[in-house]
């Protein structure tokens, strides 16, 4: 499974990405941190309420090829969000 993180937004509507990478290569123990981290964005995100505004930084994480699935995870996020989005940051570019 393909996994892209980029931060976006700011008042220059930056995009870049801060982590990219395919859990097919990655050893099996680190593989499972991911779907678990995974996991954990996908419970929170449905239960949580993230601010809008194009100037705000986020955290824009596709899953999958294509379109994929997407997800957005604040700058500054809620402590169930703050776990596993480091767990994501770890992994190579």
């Amino acid at each position: 499974m393909r996994v892209k993180i980029e931060r976006t937004g700011g008042f220059a509507g930056i995009e870049q990405t801060v982590a990219a990478y395919d859990t097919d290569d990655l050893p099996e123990k680190e593989a499972a941190k991911v779907y678990d981290a995974l996991t954990a964005i996908e419970a929170a995100s449905a239960q949580e309420l993230s601010e809008v505004g194009a100037d705000l930084m986020t955290y824009r994480i596709t899953v999958g090829d294509g379109p994929g699935k997407v997800y957005a995870v604040p700058d500054e996020p809620s402590p169930s969000l703050a776990g596993p989005l480091t767990v994501l940051l770890r992994q190579p570019i």
